[in-house]
């Protein structure tokens, strides 16, 4: 009785035929999306493994002063950090800044000498040559000439927003004409500003900014997300929720030089794109976090941003 159930002769090998030719262009379709995974990862391996070097390039000629020095002279961001009142507190350099720079000089293979800079000096500082080189956040629109953007990173690219939570806010334009705390170069101020009108209000570094949204000075505060996520778990920050407004950073800052120089632009890209592709980048701005925490919760315990 089977055999009855068995298509006969040529109906048999129609069936067959049919059978292969329907099998076959579903084979072929994962041979091509196989095909289309090879290439790409062959690609993104290239990419990585063929990407210049900072060590295959020349650093270029305004670079090549501070080989010739035998020290590189960076201009980095510097602020006060949280102390006792009436304490007497010096102006630190940025961590995310500091570890920066330390990193292209050891490129270079030169000891680094921080020059920390106030916004208003970091134009002169480059214009008199105090300085072969500056590091600082998102730089205005248009760039300066020698300006060179940091590639965010994949890990750390996610901003949020911060508000109190009985704030009454438009629901389709919550930040139009609101004030908005933010850093020195943050690299949501574009688009905040740009796409959703907010005021921005800028402060020397991320903890005065904290501050100044904690003393009621701005109805907003804009940071990287995981921290705001970690002060929301804070008991001092109950009273406030995250806005759902998505933002992503435009860049990790810039590194100018004192004038235009292809080389020199050259170099720094090719460090930049090694230094992110080691995982330093992500390690530094995971420190810088953890540095930025710590600040808040001694903010949190009655110390001061002078």
């Amino acid at each position: 009785m089977p055999e009855l159930l068995l298509p006969s002769g040529a109906h048999w090998r129609r069936c067959l035929t049919a059978g292969a030719a329907r099998a076959l262009p579903r084979a072929g379709h994962v041979r091509l999306a196989l095909l289309a995974a090879l290439l790409i990862g062959t690609a993104l391996l290239a990419s990585h493994w063929l990407a210049p070097r900072p060590a295959d390039l020349p650093p270029g000629p305004l670079l090549g002063q501070a080989l010739a020095r035998g020290k590189l002279l960076v201009g980095v961001r510097e602020y006060r950090r949280p102390a006792l009142p009436g304490a007497t507190v010096a102006a630190e350099p940025d961590v995310l800044d500091a570890a920066l720079a330390k990193e292209l000089g050891a490129y270079l293979g030169v000891p680094v000498e921080l020059v920390g800079l106030p916004a208003a000096q970091q134009e002169a500082a480059l214009a008199e040559g105090r300085i072969d080189l500056l590091i600082a956040g998102s730089a205005e629109r248009p760039a300066p000439v020698g300006a060179l953007a940091v590639p965010p990173s994949p890990r750390h690219d996610e901003g949020a927003l911060l508000v109190l939570r009985g704030l009454p806010l438009e629901a389709a334009a919550p930040l139009r004409g609101r004030s908005l705390c933010l850093a020195e170069g943050s690299p949501y101020r574009h688009q905040l500003v740009a796409r959703h009108g907010a005021q921005a209000r800028l402060y020397p570094s991320a903890v005065h900014a904290i501050a100044a949204f904690q003393a009621g000075e701005c109805a907003a505060l804009a940071e990287e997300a995981s921290l705001v996520d970690w002060l929301l778990q804070q008991p001092e920050w109950r009273f406030h929720r995250r806005l759902p407004i998505a933002l992503r950073a435009e860049d990790a800052g810039h590194v100018r030089l004192p004038a235009g120089d292809a080389q020199g632009r050259a170099w720094l890209g090719a460090a930049l794109a090694d230094w992110q592709r080691r995982g330093a980048q992500d390690a530094a701005l995971a420190h810088w976090i953890g540095e930025l925490s710590v600040d808040v919760l001694k903010l949190d315990q009655g110390l001061i941003c002078h």
